[in-house]
C-alpha cells in the first residue's frame, strides 16, 4: 500500500513539474539549454552511482529526489529574483564572471586592477569565478544554469557521504542515515541550490575525504589522481580550508595506514610528497603571509561584526593569545549553535529554526559518535576527526557574524551527519540489548576482548567502489 502510494505521488509530480517546465521553456526557449546543461553533471553522476556496486538503486532513487528538490528551489529562487536575499555574493559571482567571459571572447579585459583583485591567487575563491566564466562563455550570462550544476554537485555529496560513512562504520543502515541527512537538510538544499561556493566546495570535501580513506586502505592511481584534483578545487574555493585538509590527509597517510609497517609509513610520506609538490606547483604555495596574519584576521573580523545585523565579538582581540583562549568557549557556542532564538528578527533567520532545533537535539548523537571513533575506529576517522575540529576552532575565532557562521557550519554537516549516524546506531543497538537483542555492528560481534576485531574480508567496506 505505502509502495503503490509513494508511486502515485511521484507519477503525479513528475507530471506537474513536466508540465511547469514545458510552459517555461514555451515561454523562454533559452530555459531549454539550462535545463541540459544542469543535466549533464547529474547524468555523469547517475553513471558513476550505476557503475558502483554498493547499494546502487538506493543511491540512484535518493540522489533523483535531492536533485529535484535542489532544482525546485533553485528555479523558486532565480523566477522570484531572491538571489540577493538568500546569498549576496552570487551578485559578484555573477558580474565578476561575466566579465571574465567577456574577455575570453575578446571583449574587455581580465587584466585590469579591478579584476586582478578577484581573480589573483592571492584571493581566497578565485577559482569560483573562473568556474562561473567558464560556464558563462559556454552558454551565455546564466545564472540558472550555474545554479543547476550546483543542485548536482550538492546531491552528489550524498552519494560521497554514503561511501565515505562505509569505509568508517561498515554497516549500511548509518550510512543510509548520513546520506538522507545530507540530501534533506534544509541548510543543505539552499546552500546547494543557488550560484555559491558551497556545494562545490562540500563535494571537494567529500572527495578529498573519500579518496584518502581509499589510499589509506590501497595505493591507486586513479585515487592518488583524483585526490590530487580535489585538493586542488578546494584550494581554489576556499584556500585555508585546503591548507587545513592537507594536513589531515597528510597525517592520515603517514600515521594511519591501514597496516602500520615501516614500508606503509614511507608509502604514505612519499604520497604526501607528491601531492606537496604537486600542488605547490598549481598555486598551493602563492597564498600571501599577510592571509594568516592575526592582525588581519582581526581587521576583518571587526569589520564583519560592525557591518552584519547579527555580528558578535569584534570587540575581542584575537592577537592577543589568552584573550583568544578566553573567547574561544564563546566563539564555539555561536558557530556550532547560533542563531539562538531570541537572535531571530527576521524571515531568513525564521527558516532555520526547525532545522536548528533538530541540530541541538542531534549533539549528544554527534558526541556519542565521536567518541566512538576515537576509541574504537580512530584510523579511519583520523582524518576527518583533524579536519572537523580544527577548522571548527578556526571559525570560532575567526568568525563574528552569526549568518556567515551558520552558512559556514553547513559545509561541515557532511561529516557531523556520520557521526550523527553513528551515534543514532549505537544507540539503537543499546536499546536493542536491553531488551534482550545481541544487537552490535557485523564487524564488532564476538570480538571477545571488549574491543572491535579486524574487519572480515566480507565486509561492506571492502566492496566500497
Amino acid at each position: 500500500m505505502r509502495h503503490t502510494l509513494t508511486v502515485i505521488l511521484s507519477t503525479i509530480g513528475l507530471i506537474g513539474g513536466s508540465i511547469y517546465l514545458g510552459q517555461w521553456v514555451f515561454q523562454d526557449p533559452e530555459t531549454g539549454l539550462t535545463i541540459l546543461v544542469g543535466l549533464v553533471p547529474a547524468v555523469l553522476c547517475m553513471w558513476v552511482i550505476i557503475r558502483g556496486n554498493t547499494d546502487r538503486t538506493y543511491l540512484l532513487r535518493l540522489f533523483v529526489v535531492a536533485l529535484a528538490l535542489r532544482w525546485v528551489v533553485a528555479f523558486l529562487i532565480y523566477s522570484k529574483h531572491q538571489q540577493a536575499f538568500f546569498g549576496g555574493d552570487a551578485e559578484t559571482f555573477d558580474i565578476v564572471g561575466n566579465a571574465l567571459s567577456q574577455a575570453w571572447h575578446g571583449i574587455g579585459s581580465a587584466d585590469t586592477p579591478y579584476m586582478k583583485g578577484y581573480l589573483g591567487l592571492s584571493r581566497s575563491g578565485w577559482g569560483m569565478f573562473y568556474y562561473v566564466g567558464a560556464v558563462y562563455y559556454a552558454v551565455g550570462q546564466n545564472q540558472l544554469a550555474v545554479q543547476l550544476i550546483n543542485c548536482a554537485l550538492g546531491a552528489a555529496a550524498c552519494v560521497a557521504v554514503y561511501r565515505i560513512a562505509l569505509l568508517i562504520y561498515p554497516e549500511q543502515r548509518p550510512a543510509r542515515l548520513a546520506a538522507l541527512l545530507t540530501a534533506f537538510a534544509p541548510s543543505m538544499i539552499l546552500w546547494s541550490s543557488q550560484m555559491l561556493k558551497d556545494a562545490p566546495i562540500v563535494l571537494s570535501l567529500c572527495l578529498c575525504a573519500l579518496y584518502t580513506l581509499k589510499l589509506r586502505n590501497q595505493f591507486q592511481i586513479k585515487s592518488l589522481f583524483l585526490l590530487i584534483l580535489s585538493l586542488f578545487c578546494l584550494l581554489s574555493l576556499r584556500h585555508y580550508a585546503f591548507y587545513i585538509m592537507f594536513v589531515a590527509v597528510a597525517s592520515a597517510l603517514v600515521l594511519t595506514p591501514k597496516r602500520l609497517t615501516p614500508l606503509r609509513i614511507a608509502q604514505g610520506a612519499v604520497l604526501v610528497i607528491v601531492l606537496g609538490i604537486t600542488l605547490a606547483y598549481f598555486g598551493a604555495s602563492s597564498v600571501p603571509q599577510d592571509t594568516f596574519d592575526l592582525k588581519h584576521i582581526q581587521a576583518s573580523r571587526v569589520w564583519s561584526a560592525k557591518v552584519a545585523n547579527s555580528g558578535f565579538g569584534g570587540d575581542v582581540d584575537i592577537t592577543d593569545p589568552k584573550a583568544a583562549i578566553s573567547y574561544l568557549p564563546l566563539g564555539l557556542l555561536y558557530v556550532l549553535f547560533a542563531p539562538f532564538p531570541w537572535m531571530i528578527t527576521n524571515l531568513r533567520q525564521l527558516i532555520t529554526l526547525p532545522e536548528l532545533i533538530a541540530w541541538w537535539a542531534l549533539m549528544p548523537m554527534l558526541i556519542r559518535g565521536y567518541w566512538y571513533g576515537l576509541r574504537h575506529r580512530l584510523k579511519e576517522t583520523f582524518a576527518i576527526g583533524i579536519f572537523t575540529i580544527s577548522l571548527t576552532l578556526v571559525y570560532a575565532l575567526y568568525q563574528s557574524n552569526v549568518g556567515t557562521a551558520y552558512r559556514h557550519r553547513a559545509q561541515l554537516y557532511i561529516f557531523f551527519f556520520i557521526f550523527i549516524s553513528i551515534g543514532l546506531e549505537l544507540r539503537r543497538a543499546a536499546k536493542k540489548r536491553k531488551q534482550g537483542f545481541a544487537m552490535q555492528p557485523a564487524f564488532y560481534r564476538f570480538s571477545g576482548n571488549g574491543g572491535p576485531p579486524p574487519l572480515p574480508s566480507h565486509s561492506l567496506s571492502s566492496r566500497v567502489p
